[in-house]
């Protein structure tokens, strides 16, 4: 028998395997409740028999003779007959119970079975059992025909660590694991739902799409990428559907946390893969997985009552944590696989960690800063990024009224695409970075490396082109459109957590136009550092200093904390500092730069109409606005008009106005005044009246 023939009987045998292992959760599933029925036992029957059967297999591998084989096959004979007794001992009681008067048997299951009948268990122990004894079917169904296909070199050293990494990591339990995912996700549709259909459909395609299960580098480059599309889809799926239901069932909020914490732990495994070849973390994760999988099969629906998610913080903070988890290691698997694992991680410029006490940790703490901020700000992280928060962008666009806000919308795709990715890590030399304005030095000092004669009037020229833009149109042009904070704060999920704005206690603080003590002392002690790390940047690149960190430019290791490893801090903890806290706390040095500078230019929002500002119940402008100023409507009822260095022109407000009465003004106004055209036209005062008076119940 040749090779081929052999592997095509094992896949066969594989296959059926998983069949018969879907259909044992699909029995398990329609009958986990009916009290009295005879299938749940009868299941665990099947599960043991199979589980014996492939651990035979694995015993007789390790040891092949004709006395193994005939003592295996007596011990299956037992073990069958030692499963068989209970199982034909409940069904010989339930048969007996359906022939007692007024009893229910299983064919009425609503009624009360009788005393002593059916399967004893509590949904927990059935649960664990059948999960248990599915996973170790698979685990050593994998073992066996792994051994029968490769031998006992392909197991690494041996030791129960190699063995379960090896076998878990190998396509004959991920293909088969795939396969029954899917089968028994078919199987149970209907119990399952629509959205959860979704969710584990792709789970599925994810498990198959592991870069461990063939050594092929084509497979790899292909797994490792077509994995990462699937889980971004996967995510901006779930990430929509919580922000299209504010009230979401229980269930779903449970099973998304623990996927996307198996999901983060999974791709960290992948990078530790990749960097050491150990797929221990990865098989873990894997087994998590399933376990997450098969507990929603089994029960995950038990709770389907209603649940407002934004009501849980810590819920939503485990939730964004481990997605940034995910994400990031994915974007650095993606990175590795792209430019070599080797040339990456040379590339971070990481010291050894060295010597005893302060010295050593002072070292690690500056790789874990520096390996942070580098993935953070890679360009397939970004990518990465970009596609999965632009989706949530492009959701948004069909929401919101104005052209003008759908307009900036797009144009903040196109900006992450060009302006933040594609420019400057994939079109322009790195060398030829520091000599760009306004793209080399996009969020200004730090951004292309160090402060150098060379670089002063690139440097200068995007102060000069940025600050000429936020002048005549608002440092919108920033907040709104070219900073990565557009796109990744603007998506239909991570708009609608706006409301941590107002619940969360730092958010509430950070209310209103006001500049609290907090923003000013926060704001003067970022330019401080910077005026002074771009000083001694420079004085370092003249040669009058010699004051590096590790050998690496302050002004660089500056830009790579702010922006590369705080943002996302912040960003991670909405729920408690509410969102845009990058405007509100003032730590954003290219920010406020542009912020003061907006506050001096033409951009601000007018209102047609004052008077309808003052009978207006709702105030939906203040409630809708992203960075939280809230004294939005008290400004246009005293001066028709709303100026702040906060504001960045997100326009959530203009949108929100159910009157339409709220409009953009910059240069462009300006020019249409100075040219005698008309202001925007001022609403119809009485028939906005009495639209409020037939809102409001009126007759």
């Amino acid at each position: 028998m040749s090779i081929t023939l052999v592997e095509a009987v094992m896949w066969g045998l594989a296959a059926s395997m998983g069949v018969t292992t879907s259909y044992a959760l699909k029995w398990t599933v329609q009958h986990f409740r009916v009290r009295g029925s005879l299938m749940i036992p009868f299941v665990v029957f099947l599960l043991v028999m199979m589980l014996s059967m492939v651990v035979s297999a694995v015993v007789y591998l390790y040891s092949p003779s004709i006395n193994m084989l005939i003592g295996l096959v007596v011990a299956n004979m037992l073990v069958m007959g030692a499963g068989a007794l209970p199982f034909v001992f409940v069904m010989f009681r339930a048969l007996l119970a359906d022939h007692e008067p007024g009893q229910g048997g299983d064919g009425d299951p609503s009624a009360p079975p009788p005393a002593g009948a059916g399967f004893p268990h509590r949904d927990a122990l059935v649960e664990g059992t059948v999960i248990g004894l599915a996973l170790l079917n698979e685990f050593f169904m994998g073992w066996a025909f792994e051994l029968a296909s490769s031998g006992p070199l392909s197991l690494g050293n041996g030791t129960p660590v190699a063995v379960f990494s090896s076998v878990v990591g190998s396509y004959w339990f991920l293909f088969t694991m795939s396969l029954e995912m899917a089968l028994t996700t078919y199987f149970v549709r209907k119990e399952l739902g629509r959205t959860f259909l979704y969710l584990v459909g792709m789970q599925s395609l994810v498990m198959f799409l592991s870069p461990t299960a063939v050594a092929d580098p084509v497979w790899v480059d292909v797994s490792v990428f077509g994995m990462s599309v699937v889980m971004i889809v996967l995510f901006v799926f779930a990430f929509e559907h919580l922000a299209r239901n504010g009230m979401t069932e229980k269930a779903v909020a449970g099973y998304l946390l623990k996927l996307v914490g198996a999901y983060a732990l999974m791709m960290a495994g992948l990078f530790v893969w990749k960097l050491t070849a150990s797929e221990t973390l990865f098989a873990l994760s894997v087994v998590l997985e399933m376990g997450v999988y098969l507990n929603l099969v089994l029960g995950g629906k038990r709770d389907a009552s209603l649940w407002r998610w934004q009501s849980d913080p810590w819920w939503v903070l485990g939730l964004l944590s481990a997605l940034f988890v995910g994400e990031f290691f994915m974007g650095a698997l993606l990175d590795a696989q792209v430019y070599g694992t080797r040339a990456f991680i040379a590339s971070m410029g990481l010291v050894p960690v060295a010597g005893a006490g302060l010295s050593a940790l002072w070292a690690a703490a500056y790789d874990g800063m520096v390996f942070f901020g580098v993935v953070s700000l890679s360009p397939w992280f970004l990518a990465m990024m970009g596609a999965e928060m632009g989706a949530l962008v492009v959701f948004r666009v069909r929401e919101v009224r104005e052209l003008e806000t759908k307009v900036r919308l797009c144009l903040v795709i196109v900006a992450y695409s060009v302006y933040a990715v594609f420019l400057p890590d994939f079109l322009i030399p790195g060398s030829l970075l520091p000599k760009v304005p306004f793209v080399g030095w996009s969020m200004g000092v730090g951004t292309a490396g160090a402060v150098a004669p060379a670089t002063i009037v690139a440097l200068a020229g995007t102060y000069l082109v940025s600050g000429a833009l936020s002048f005549l149109f608002g440092s919108r042009q920033v907040c709104s459109m070219f900073c990565t904070a557009a796109l990744m704060y603007q998506g239909t999920f991570y708009d609608s957590m706006k409301t941590f704005n107002r619940t969360s206690r730092v958010g509430r603080k950070m209310l209103t136009s006001r500049l609290s003590g907090a923003y000013k002392a926060t704001f003067s002690l970022v330019w401080v550092s910077l005026i002074g790390a771009a000083l001694v940047s420079y004085l370092d690149s003249v040669g009058a200093l010699r004051l590096t960190v590790f050998g690496a430019d302050p002004a660089y290791l500056l830009y790579l904390f702010y922006f590369g490893v705080l943002w996302y801090v912040i960003f991670v903890t909405i729920p408690f500092v509410g969102t845009y806290a990058c405007v509100n706390m003032g730590w954003c040095h290219w920010g406020t730069f542009n912020q003061l500078v907006g506050r001096l230019g033409f951009f601000r929002l007018k209102v047609r109409d004052p008077g309808v500002c003052v009978t207006c119940e709702t105030k939906d402008c203040a409630k809708a606005c992203p960075v939280g100023l809230t004294d939005l409507p008290g400004s246009f009822m005293a001066t028709g008009e709303f100026k702040s260095l906060k504001c960045i022109g997100v326009g959530d407000c203009v949108s929100a106005c159910p009157y339409e009465n709220e409009y953009f003004f910059d240069v462009r106004h300006w020019l249409r005044l100075r040219r005698g055209k008309k202001t925007p036209r001022a609403v119809d005062l009485p028939l906005v009246r009495a639209n409020q008076g037939a809102s409001a119940g009126e007759p």
